[in-house]
């Protein structure tokens, strides 16, 4: 009887402890007597409203908006964060001081504290990326041409790795052997273009003869998709503590094994005979050596003292790099063909656009001039990104005492904020009448390019923390879906739309079957 009630005792402490936390947590604001956002009504102490946010957040962010207005705040995991639209968004990214987008990454996503690095150590990457590839991006167009089309020539033309991401049929002449035909249906098929998009980002992080490694190429398209499991785990236990999912995260990152350890390791193996080679030479040619264009020998260049490197540096930066490139070119690459298939009344037109410039085309590969003349392909995968976009992302952390809004509304310091982003994609003022609606022209003329971030279109994030790769990015989809339209009938798996999977407010392509059918010649 008295383990019983021991045990009771505990219980109660226990919960008594949460509601505690939870309380003081809520209250935290009021201290400072801020006139915060309202914060919507929920029906269950502790959990809040984070049932209802990830059961379907979309309707029920509508309902939120519709019944408090532009600015609100939910209770989510233990924190209480706040929610703005089209008319507030912009505020958050003006205003530079008051608002991170980088700090609320970390909270969410602790990247540098898993590499067991410091914070500020990520900073480097946007303007590594800014200036040596987006701003160099013609020295790399010719090569991720040639490797890409060797990818899909690899894996399709060749029959490896089929048993990864579907089944291939193909026929042959009986009296000739001559091929006939080639179908491969792909399911999932965002796993097969993780594999076709590595291998021109590995050419041009680590050069073209480290790309022909197929452990390297393996490690490049799942490193991040390995680690995704473990980021998907529900943050309960920040119901006891805000913070303690995230220690509890670091803490099998840093000192368990898992995944990305096997890939970090592997990726240092695989660059650490070539940067200690570059090195020498370095050394050896002085002022004579040819530079090798990639963004390895960027980092080597940066990093060395005296021709003498922290490798472990350099591995991990490489880490970073892939993390912001392979995964989500590849995500944006599967929506593409999602919707080409799903909205077939444009394939004439966009195929009639590649038909035509692979006729006027002289040369083996494309310059950047001609692939900017994609246009009715940029316009299509623009579109795609507009009606994929996560319904609520570009999170930020307040980072002043407090923040006040125009409409007079205050946010304290440490406050998330979040940018419904679906709402401003989805917007009849901003989009025009027809914003439900998938248009695959829909910027066509408009001097309105994929690369642009405005306040109507967040995909790439907007002003100072714009996706810098972006350009590289669209360039590289854009080459792919070139040479996929031209050489492959694609079709679906079955006669129904295709739906994005959808878990809270983010998206991910469906793992439904794609056909690739190959064109005769």
């Amino acid at each position: 009887m008295g383990l019983i009630l021991n045990d009771a005792y505990v219980h109660l402490a226990f919960i008594s402890l949460i509601m505690l936390i939870s309380f003081v947590l809520l209250r935290r604001g009021k201290h400072l007597n801020l006139k915060e956002p309202p914060l919507v009504p929920y029906k269950y102490p502790i959990i809040g409203h984070t049932i209802d946010y990830y059961k379907d957040n979309e309707n029920f962010i509508k309902k939120c908006h519709a019944e408090y207005g532009e600015i609100f705040s939910l209770y989510l995991f233990g924190k209480v964060q706040t929610f703005v639209g089209k008319e507030l968004f912009p505020e958050v990214f003006r205003n530079h001081n008051d608002f991170c987008f980088n700090e609320a990454g970390r909270e969410n996503f602790p990247l540098e504290n898993f590499l067991n690095r410091p914070n500020e150590f990520t900073d480097t990457l946007p303007r590594m990326v800014q200036i040596n590839l987006s701003g160099q991006i013609k020295l790399y167009t010719e090569r991720v041409q040639r490797q890409l089309i060797k990818s899909i020539d690899e894996m399709i033309e060749n029959g490896k790795l089929f048993n990864l991401f579907g089944k291939v049929f193909v026929t042959f002449d009986s009296s000739t052997t001559q091929l006939i035909q080639i179908i491969l249906v792909l399911e999932p098929p965002l796993k097969f273009f993780q594999f076709i998009i590595a291998k021109p980002i590995a050419a041009t992080m680590v050069g073209e003869e480290l790309s022909d490694d197929k452990e390297l190429v393996n490690s490049f398209a799942n490193v991040t998709t390995d680690f995704i499991p473990f980021l998907s785990i529900t943050p309960v236990l920040n119901f006891i503590h805000p913070y303690l999912h995230q220690q509890v995260m670091i803490i099998v990152f840093k000192y368990l094994n898992n995944p990305f350890k096997m890939h970090r390791e592997l990726i240092k193996k695989k660059i650490t005979p070539v940067i200690e080679k570059r090195l020498r030479e370095m050394k050896e040619s002085g002022d004579n050596y040819v530079s090798p264009i990639d963004i390895l020998q960027r980092y080597t260049e940066l990093l060395h003292k005296d021709y003498t490197i922290d490798i472990d540096v350099v591995t991990d930066n490489m880490i970073i790099s892939i993390f912001a490139s392979v995964y989500n070119t590849s995500n944006s690459l599967t929506f593409c063909l999602h919707e080409l298939v799903n909205n077939p009344q444009f394939l004439k037109e966009i195929l009639e656009e590649q038909k035509q410039l692979y006729k006027s085309n002289e040369k083996s590969y494309y310059s950047t001039e001609q692939i900017a003349r994609m246009e009715k392909l940029d316009s299509f995968i623009k579109e795609t990104l507009r009606v994929n976009v996560n319904n609520v992302a570009l999170q930020h952390k307040t980072l002043s005492s407090y923040f006040t809004f125009s409409n007079g509304y205050q946010v304290p310091k440490g406050r998330l904020v979040n940018i419904r982003l679906g709402e401003v994609h989805f917007d009849k003022e901003l989009q025009s009448q027809t914003a439900d609606e998938f248009n695959a022209f829909r910027y066509l003329k408009k001097n309105s390019p994929a690369t642009r971030a405005d306040n109507s279109f967040l995909t790439f994030g907007l002003g100072k923390h714009t996706c810098p790769g972006r350009h590289f990015a669209v360039n590289e989809i854009k080459v792919a879906l070139h040479y996929l339209l031209l050489n492959y009938d694609i079709k679906k798996s079955t006669s129904e739309k295709i739906k994005p999977k959808i878990y809270g407010s983010f998206k991910f392509p469906s793992d439904e079957g794609l056909i690739f059918e190959k064109k005769s010649v």
